[in-house]
């Protein structure tokens, strides 16, 4: 309920021409703000004082809810066309500090800029720290499967639905996945390890 009286007035101030929302490219949908649970995400113009536009937005909401904005962990990013004294005008005016990436927002980047590789590392990571856990257990080809197709794979899934992962890191995804299936319980290597841990004769046949 205090989420919808908080979408309220910011949409109300929208139709007054006080704020305009923000859209990605030409001709997407615009977007004002994000709401999920405790985590908020506001757009909005930093000229035409419509950061003190969204102060007042915040200090009416803090009355009426009786919930108060942690500033502290609050942060602000901004266009790289925003000027330094515009910057420094919203930041003071809002009492937040600037950061250069935003973080995630419910598991996905917010900003996936030029280098997109290291933007998606964090796949990778996790990962190999799944399949790290599982190199020192005596299992089974079938229980490889298993864990291969139930919990490896779904890791990414979620985020190749929404987006274009780099082909490096697809790549890097299966490198780990196959060392992990030709290295048997005894060895505890990773990706450094896949040479050694393909299959050579029969048991390549076999495959």
């Amino acid at each position: 309920m205090c989420a919808e009286g908080l979408s309220a007035i910011i949409h109300r101030n929208e139709e007054a021409g006080l704020l305009h929302d923000c859209s990605i490219v030409r001709g997407a949908p615009t977007i004002s703000h994000l709401l999920f649970a405790d985590d908020c995400y506001f757009f909005f113009r930093a000229k035409g004082a419509e950061e003190n536009v969204m102060k007042r937005i915040l200090n009416r909401y803090e009355e009426i809810s009786g919930q108060m904005v942690n500033y502290n962990k609050s942060t602000i990013t901004f266009s790289p066309n925003t000027n330094g004294n515009d910057r420094q005008e919203v930041c003071a005016q809002i009492e937040v500090n600037e950061v250069q990436a935003p973080g995630k927002y419910l598991g996905m980047p917010m900003v996936i800029g030029r280098k997109k590789v290291a933007t998606f590392k964090f796949l990778l990571d996790r990962i190999e720290q799944k399949l790290q856990g599982w190199r020192h257990q005596n299992i089974s080809k079938a229980g490889k499967i298993i864990l291969l197709k139930i919990a490896a794979q779904v890791i990414p899934n979620f985020w190749m639905n929404l987006l274009l992962i780099p082909l490096e890191v697809c790549e890097g995804i299966e490198k780990r996945m196959n060392a992990f299936w030709w290295c048997n319980s005894s060895t505890a290597g990773g990706v450094e390890d896949y040479k050694q841990c393909q299959p050579t004769g029969n048991e390549a046949d076999e495959s």
